[in-house]
């Protein structure tokens, strides 16, 4: 009797490993911001930009994705590029994204489907798109 209840026991044991080896375990989750990890690179993307040069901030919306938001990581690198160009004017930009903080936060904590996404990038080029001019 005890040799069965010990068998059992293993059996239940290998079951239960076996089952977290093939769900692959826990998954880590990206870790967010600038110096977090990279989601994907921009390459030369199509965006309407926004910045204020008073307090050092740029932001931009690809275009056909006025869902996506992207924060500059380092608008101070870019604000003399940015400032020839006017608000909402079409240009390049190129860098590795990532999940903003907050945004991450609430999305995982929230019950709702929000399809606004929040990004920061950092930018590391910055171009007129000059087809058509």
């Amino acid at each position: 009797m005890k040799r069965k209840k010990i068998l059992a026991n293993s059996a239940i044991v290998l079951i239960v490993t076996a089952g977290v080896i093939l769900a692959g375990g826990c998954k880590k989750q990206p870790k967010c911001g600038c110096d977090g990890d990279a989601l994907d690179t921009l390459g030369s993307t199509h965006v309407y930009i926004s910045y204020d040069a008073d307090n050092n901030t740029a932001r931009f919306t690809p275009l056909g994705d006025s869902y996506s938001i992207y924060y500059f990581c380092n608008p101070s690198e870019w604000m003399s590029e940015l400032t020839k160009f006017e608000q909402g004017e079409e240009i390049l930009i190129s860098g590795p994204f990532f999940y903003e903080c907050n945004y991450l936060m609430s999305s995982s904590n929230s019950y709702y489907y929000n399809p606004m996404r929040i990004y920061q990038i950092q930018v590391t080029s910055v171009a007129a798109y000059e087809f058509g001019k």
